[in-house]
């Protein structure tokens, strides 16, 4: 591709520390300035100039400039071209893709200026598009992979119903083993697919009044046959009415995807507690089980696409649940958080502003 020469300045860059023109500008300041003295005490110029004296005292201030010349061409160096220099070579690398670029304060940290600050931008500004093309690569990474295993599951089931020496049992169960693993693959397109709308979403499109405390009990009792496979104990706590003005739809994923998370991380014979309350203008909605926990780590990146701290039920998911959970409700204009230790269960609590539309 042709590159647009406006521009373009390869070549161009020339460093001048020291410029002629503003030698002679400063030999003329220094010159008028230490012949002040003399017209003010009244000295007879014309004698200093046929005296002799005239040729020292332009070699003066000829030697006066060119230091005090040095001077500024030394500072402009340090305190302005090199660490722009350095700038411009740090630029060109993290536009080559390099983004481990680190430039360090010019000054101490009691001397900062301008210069400091933008240097320190310049290192946020690649912090974060290092952390854009990791998410990036890890996104097609994850992707690719998420995609190969039921294509691989699919593949090596339809190849083993070709042998005839198979009883109707056992193709009876590689049929069920194709058909869930073609639904893992079709939940994973529509979470992807939906992940992207969402994250292409500025605004709720779909806002309507409509009543969260039945939404959740609907939403609850969709689980009651799991919850009593597991014998678990549920509590509810749900206040007997609160409309709210937001997208049913994308609420009800948000519930889901906690209830599911909350029923698979809990073990057998164990308790799940969900509670609804009014909170600051708002409605707070916690959901409380007696699980495995979450470490920190995991913490930091639970609401990451495709992240899944517990490997041992990362074939229940892809480890897009909860990213949609915070990307719903941050256009809900809501807040989500966690709180967790290992073995000591985890909480997940979501605030919603209480704005109803007459």
């Amino acid at each position: 591709m042709k590159k647009n020469s406006r521009w373009s300045t390869k070549g161009k860059i020339r460093h001048r520390y020291f410029s002629w023109w503003g030698y002679l500008t400063i030999f003329l300041i220094f010159s008028i300035i230490g012949g002040i003295p003399g017209a003010l005490y009244g000295q007879n110029w014309k004698i200093l100039l046929h005296s002799g004296y005239v040729g020292w005292y332009l070699l003066y201030y000829a030697l006066v400039s060119a230091i005090f010349s040095a001077l500024i061409a030394f500072r402009r160096y340090h305190d302005f071209v090199r660490p722009l220099s350095q700038l411009s070579t740090a630029a060109k690398r993290v536009a080559n893709g390099d983004f481990s670029v680190y430039l360090p304060p010019v000054h101490s940290f009691n001397n900062y200026d301008q210069l400091d600050s933008l240097f320190e931008n310049f290192n946020q500004m690649v912090a974060e598009l290092g952390s854009t093309e990791t998410l990036k690569n890890n996104f097609i990474g994850n992707v690719s992979h998420e995609f190969k295993a039921p294509l691989a599951v699919i593949q090596s089931y339809a190849a083993s119903l070709k042998r005839v020496s198979l009883s109707e049992t056992e193709k009876e169960r590689y049929l069920q083993i194709i058909i869930q693993a073609t639904n893992d693959l079709a939940a994973l397109v529509t979470n992807i697919l939906r992940l992207s709308k969402l994250e292409n979403q500025t605004i709720i499109i779909n806002a309507t009044n409509f009543d969260l405390s039945h939404q959740l009990a609907d939403c609850i009792l969709k689980f009651e046959n799991r919850w009593e496979e597991k014998q678990l104990q549920v509590n509810v706590d749900l206040l007997d009415s609160c409309t709210i003005f937001a997208d049913q739809e994308l609420l009800a994923i948000v519930w889901n995807n906690l209830l599911t998370n909350a029923i698979k991380f809990t073990p057998s014979q164990g308790n799940i507690k969900i509670s609804q309350q009014e909170e600051d203008l708002g409605v707070r909605i916690t959901i409380s089980d007696s699980g495995i926990g979450i470490d920190n780590e995991t913490i930091n990146h639970i609401f990451d696409q495709f992240y899944q701290g517990d490997s041992s039920h990362s074939k229940e998911g892809n480890g897009l649940g909860l990213a949609m959970v915070n990307k719903i409700i941050e256009l809900s204009k809501g807040t989500v958080t966690v709180h967790s230790k290992l073995k000591d269960g985890t909480t997940f609590g979501v605030w919603l502003p209480l704005n109803v539309k007459k």
